[in-house]
């Protein structure tokens, strides 16, 4: 079972007030979505759509408000999660708030009843601490149809590696990013919001390893790494300028 940290009191409070996606009024101003949304298709005009671990549910909101999606399935461990996202429907005109499923599923369990004939798979910041991964990943590819995307964010492998996360400086001051044990695949426990996250690690090699064989082609990859021109107005802080902290993807579904 999912470690379902998002309904401990300690955790949601601290995520609602720093990190949540749902409170912010531009998306298109949020330097990991300017990035996700160039994987996803122009227009999600009467697609089917499957969100797999939504959060508070503003991918969900997103896809049929802007995006035109027909039908959002959306699915999350936390009740905090789905009692939150429910709530912000109501701000939605009703009958766009009616196409959106909100579901609770433990994502990490052995078996996965997803339905089928979506006609596009998302998820972001949840892959990475799913244990039993390749399921999952199976179970997404069979509900989405044939030539179907997938895509996902995650976070980076370089990020995830380290058992001591974080920045060391040498005798020279040279400041990087402690890049350990990264061929280590496993289990990391690190403090983040709240003590006690635990993730998984996985290589790159890795994840494209269950992704493909779950019959998924790689159409298409992208690292979280800053432009000329956002470094120029400082949107990234100096830690991120040693390590790229996302990993996202766009799977295709190949043809039958």
């Amino acid at each position: 079972m999912s470690q379902n940290i998002y309904d401990r009191p300690d955790f949601f409070a601290a995520y609602s007030e720093t990190i949540d996606r749902s409170g912010h009024k531009d998306l298109d101003k949020d330097l990991l979505w300017k990035r996700l949304r160039t994987l996803l298709p122009p227009s999600l005009a009467g697609l089917r759509v499957l969100d797999v671990g939504c959060g508070s549910g503003w991918f969900a909101r997103w896809a049929v408000t802007h995006g035109g999606a027909a039908s959002v399935t959306a699915l999350d461990i936390s009740t905090n999660m789905i009692t939150k996202a429910r709530a912000l429907n109501r701000d939605l005109d009703p009958a766009l708030a009616a196409k959106i499923d909100y579901r609770i599923a433990d994502l990490d369990g052995s078996a996965h009843d997803l339905g089928e004939g979506y006609d596009l798979a998302f998820s972001s910041l949840v892959l990475h601490y799913i244990a039993a991964l390749r399921p999952l990943v199976e179970a997404v590819h069979g509900a989405l149809r044939p030539g179907a995307l997938f895509v996902v964010n995650l976070e980076h492998p370089v990020y995830t590696a380290p058992r001591r996360p974080r920045v060391v400086e040498d005798a020279e001051g040279e400041r990087s990013w402690n890049l350990g044990a990264y061929h280590e695949e496993g289990e990391r426990v690190v403090d983040w919001l709240a003590p006690g996250l635990r993730k998984q690690h996985r290589t790159l090699q890795g994840y494209l390893d269950i992704f493909m064989g779950a019959g998924f082609e790689l159409a298409r990859l992208v690292e979280l790494l800053p432009t000329e021109e956002e470094l120029a107005a400082g949107e990234f802080d100096e830690e991120e300028l040693l390590r790229p902290l996302f990993l996202m993807m766009g799977l295709k579904k190949r043809l039958e």
